[in-house]
Parts: C-alpha cells; sequence; structure tokens
C-alpha cells in the first residue's frame, strides 16, 4: 500500500501521459502489426514509467523513463503480421521504430 502511494506522488506530465497514448496508438496502425496494443496498455506504460522513476529517486516522469519502460510493457502485447515475421522482422524492432517515430515531448 505504501509503494502505491508513493507511485501516486510521481508527476507525470499531461505532454507525456499524451506521448504514451500515441505510442501505444501508433502500434494499432503500424503496417508490420497486425495486432497493437490495446487503450488500456497505456495505463500499464504510465504505471511502470511511474515506478522507474520512482527507482531512479525521481517524482516526475521523463521521455527516457516511457522509453525505458516501453518493450517490457508492450512487447507482449503485440502480434507481428504472418508476412514481417516471414520477413525476419522483431517485435522489439518495430517497437524501437516506433518509439523513434513518435515526436517526444520537450
Amino acid at each position: 500500500v505504501s509503494m502505491r502511494e508513493a507511485l501516486a506522488l510521481v508527476n507525470v506530465s499531461d505532454q507525456l501521459v499524451d506521448y504514451a497514448v500515441q505510442v501505444v496508438r501508433r502500434t494499432r496502425t503500424d503496417d508490420a502489426i497486425l495486432s497493437g496494443a490495446s487503450p488500456r496498455a497505456s495505463q500499464g506504460l504510465l504505471r511502470a514509467a511511474r515506478a522507474w522513476a520512482a527507482l531512479s529517486a525521481r517524482d516526475f516522469v521523463s521521455p527516457d523513463d516511457i522509453r525505458a519502460v516501453a518493450s517490457p510493457v508492450l512487447e507482449h502485447r503485440l502480434l507481428l503480421r504472418p508476412e514481417s515475421e516471414l520477413e525476419g522482422v522483431r517485435t522489439a524492432e518495430v517497437l524501437d521504430r516506433i518509439l523513434h517515430e513518435v515526436p517526444v515531448p520537450r
């Protein structure tokens, strides 16, 4: 309970919430992905980013926190198209590309 309360004290700016939503949304429109992450994945991404920031002794989330936890939070939620798999594309590569394509807030 105290850990949950501590995470509630970690601030996430509106711009970073929007960034997380855009990353998750992009998984649903990428040509290499058959089934992308659900809207609820945005919540998981933000919770994990808050925890990452707290473990780094900060009371705010940075874009780097979101990027750091994106793979463990999102990879297993993505299903690649069969043709992408046949081409040897990996989920981690697609997610990394998405993270580089979505503009990072400043």
